[in-house]
Parts: C-alpha cells; structure tokens; sequence
C-alpha cells in the first residue's frame, strides 16, 4: 500500500513507511505494552512502597487525565485564521524593516534569505556593527537566538545605542518566528476540540507535561484562541502564590507565614526587605512598586528553586514597544546592586537559608527526600552545583504537584468538568445558563481545593477564581481578555 496519508509533516522515516506497515509496528507495540505492564504490575506489588504510591497517588489520577483529556478544548479556528494571517503579515513587515536598516547602514552583503540566516544576522550584527558576540551556538557559530540577543541588549555600550531598535526589531522576529512556528499548528478532532496529549509522569517534579500541542507553553496573548462552547463560560482556579506558601511553611519562615497569616501581599513584603524600604517609603514609591513587585516575585521564586538570587534565568522575550504589554515590569540593577539585596533577604529571612542548607546535607548524606505527603524521592546523582539546583527545587514543584493532583481527583469524583490543568490552576467549562448554576461551581472548586491539607498541619491554601469566555479571558498578562463575562444578563 502507497503512503496516502501522513502522521505528520515531517521528513522521518519511520512516518515515511507505508500505512500497512505503521499498523502492524503499533499492534505489536501495543501488544508488548500489554504484556510489560503486567510484569511492572507485579514488581510494583513486590516493593511495598512503590505499590501504595501507585495505589493511592497514580491509579485514583489516570481516570480523571484521561476524562480531562477526553473532553479537550474548543478551538476558534476562525479566530486562529485571521490571527495566523496577521501573524505572517507583522513576520513579512518586520523582516522588511530589517532589511532596509542593513541596507541604510551600509551593509549589503545579505541575500533574499536575510534576516532568516542565521549566519548572516550574525556577520551584520558581529562583524559590521561591532555588536559584542556573548553566545556560540553547539556548532561553535556565534548565536542570534532570543537569549542570545538578551545577552548583547544586557551589555549594551554608549556606541551600540543607535542600533538598540534594530535589535528590538530583531527580538520581535524571533517572537513572531516562535509563535508561528511552534503554537499555530494545533490539531483538533471533528468537533474542533484540541486534545493534547496529557502526560502524567512527564517531568521529574510529577508536574503534568501537555504534547501536540503543548499547551502550558502557548504564550498569552494567543489564549484567547480556545473558547468556551455556546451556551458555557470557563471558571479558572488558581492557587494564590502556592509555591511562596510551600517554602514558607516548610523552612518555617515567619515573616512570610505572618504575611500570609494576615492576608497581606507576600511579594511586596519581600520586596521591602530585599532592598530595606520601611512601609511609608514603601506607600509613597507610587507606581514605582510595580516593578520593584515583581522583581521580588521572580528573586523568591528564582531562589526557592535552586537558582542564585544574582542569576536572572534569561527569558525569551521581546523589549520592543509593541511587546512591552506582555511583559511585567521590572528593575534593571547591576550585579553587586542584586548581590547587596539578596543578603539584605537572607539576613531578614533566616530560616529559608537553614532550611536549604539542611535539605541539601540531608539529601547528600542520604540520597533521598521525603515529601510531607509520605512520598519518598530516591536522589542518585554525584552530588554538585547542578544536584544541588535540583533538591532544592523538588519541596516546591513535587509538593505543588502532589497537591494539584489530589485536588484534581476530588475535582473529578464530584463530576466538575475540567479542561485543563496547568501551573497551579485548573479551568473548568460549565454551563453559564443562570448565575446561580455558576457560583455553585465557583463554591463547590473552591470548596475542594481550599480543604486544610493534613501533610501541611492542616494549612489551607487559597485560591482565586475567575470567570471567562476564553483561556486568555481570565489571564492578566493579555490585554486582550476579558475581565469578566455576565452570566444571563446578571
């Protein structure tokens, strides 16, 4: 039989071979799978331990994935069309404002494919504007990727300024380039619902991975695609600075425990002691909070997952105007600025510094953590920098996990209809027929997923809901959302 259809677009060989011979691989796979089962069923039950994991954490989850799974999410696909085709407008408009920059400056030496080439963005950028190269590529080539251009825009000298908006325009391209070619391509069944594959097991911190498409990835301003159907709205739950809680409880750190005891923003306490403001310097800084704020969200974040407080991951963003939107606003400090402010914390915060020294030598002594949740975590590895990143990010990302996982077992036992699971959130698409039918969803996840956890001394932890007629509805980063959506005129 001749190949008449495709698994995908893609040049493998394995989806080159014909449909006959793909079906008989998958039925023996199949086949095998079946028969592997049952022996790591049965080695299962031979350790204790790993058998009650099974039991009570993995078994009671697959039923509900696969329920949320099944149900997927309706994409607007006429909504996806004319955003792809404004897309690929924007993409062929940048790619010409760079083409006429070169060209006015002088540099000429590029072909039609600039700035697609790799190489020649490298040789107008490194070569002809002097701009100072931070990154190779695996190949040893100097790299024009988003990180790379992150590094070049972090060490801008007085003489690179007059080209800051050819490297915006280019930061842009990379942005547009991603989305169109990793979030565009979003396969639906016949009803126009995407079901991604969902996999339980697809991190090591037990966080769900989505795949085709990758879901928790898409980029907000494009989750507005996915609808509610006619006649539903989305309620998102989502836990309130989960993680922050987590550490906080689990180093005991008080200043922390007392904010959140008070109903008080964590963020801002943090940023007050991470650079010594008092609470009336604090008050008159005005706007100006906002990106000290977030500064110290993404410093207690960064630190509680194994990263240095002076060690800002870079991100793959665009600085450009039209971008500066999806972007939180933040500070711009030196190095020894952050080195000055991250012992200010640690000296104010003491008990998060104990906590993590003490995991790390426990780990390294014993090679194993154990959750609050009695779940045991055998750790391996030669101990060193990268390990030591790796503990002390399993408290926060295993323990959020297990938390959203239970949660979702409840969620799915009371028949709530979830779509998606992702971050510390779950959406859900209920019927927005009277306002009442809603806040009774609204009543009956928030009742679930703010039960007191006995592993965590009976701690609640909050929870925010929002209502939606698209993903990107209740989503403050997007614009472009709604804030809200009346249900029946009410």
């Amino acid at each position: 039989m001749s190949p008449t259809s495709w698994a995908a677009n893609t040049s493998h060989k394995f989806l080159r071979l014909p449909n006959d011979i793909i079906f008989r691989y998958n039925a023996y796979d199949s086949y095998n799978t079946a028969h592997l089962f049952l022996a790591l069923r049965q080695e299962l039950k031979d350790s204790d331990s790993q058998w009650d994991y099974y039991n009570e954490w993995v078994q009671p989850l697959q039923q509900a994935v696969m329920d949320m799974q099944q149900r997927g999410i309706l994409l607007n696909k006429n909504k996806k069309h004319d955003y792809h085709i404004n897309l690929r407008r924007e993409l062929n408009q940048t790619d010409k404002l760079i083409r006429e920059y070169a060209t006015q400056s002088g540099f000429t030496d590029y072909s039609d494919k600039f700035p697609n080439s790799t190489t020649q963005t490298a040789t107008f950028l490194f070569d002809y504007l002097q701009l100072k190269s931070h990154k190779k590529t695996p190949g040893g080539k100097r790299s024009v990727d988003q990180d790379a251009l992150t590094r070049v825009l972090r060490n801008f000298r007085k003489k690179d300024e007059p080209h800051r908006q050819l490297l915006y325009q280019l930061f842009h391209r990379a942005r547009l380039q991603t989305i169109l070619t990793r979030y565009m391509n979003i396969p639906t069944g016949t009803d126009s619902r995407c079901r991604p594959t969902v996999k339980i097991t697809g991190t090591k911190t037990l966080r769900y991975a989505y795949a085709d498409p990758a879901l928790q990835q898409f980029p907000p301003e494009i989750r507005y695609l996915f609808q509610a159907k006619p006649g539903f709205v989305f309620i998102a739950s989502d836990y309130s600075q989960l993680e922050a809680r987590i550490l906080a409880h689990l180093s005991g750190d008080q200043i922390s425990l007392t904010a959140f005891a008070n109903n008080e923003d964590v963020h801002a306490q943090n940023a007050r002691d991470l650079f010594g403001f008092s609470e009336d310097y604090w008050k008159r800084l005005g706007p100006k909070r906002k990106g000290y704020r977030n500064f110290a969200k993404s410093f207690l974040y960064r630190i509680s997952y194994g990263g240095e407080g002076q060690t800002d991951k870079s991100k793959t963003y665009c600085p450009c105007d039209k971008c500066q939107q999806f972007q939180p606003q933040s500070l711009h400090l030196k190095r020894n600025e952050i080195l000055n402010a991250e012992a200010r914390w640690f000296a104010t915060h003491h008990w998060v510094r104990s906590f993590q020294l003490g995991l790390c030598n426990f780990v390294e002594r014993n090679h194993y953590y154990d959750s609050p949740f009695g779940l045991r975590r055998w750790i391996s590895k030669p101990w060193g920098n990268d390990l030591r990143r790796e503990v002390l990010n399993i408290p926060m990302q295993m323990n959020a996990a297990l938390l959203m996982n239970q949660a979702q077992v409840k969620l799915h036992e009371m028949g709530l209809p979830i779509t998606l699971q992702f971050h510390d959130a779950f959406m859900l698409e209920v019927p927005g027929s009277t306002a009442s039918v809603v806040e009774q969803y609204m009543a009956d996840v928030k009742g679930v997923m703010e039960e007191p956890i006995e592993a965590f001394g009976g701690m609640s932890f909050p929870v925010d809901l929002e209502l939606g007629e698209n993903w990107g509805s209740y989503n403050k980063d997007n614009p472009q959302g709604l804030s809200g959506v009346e249900v029946n005129g009410q």
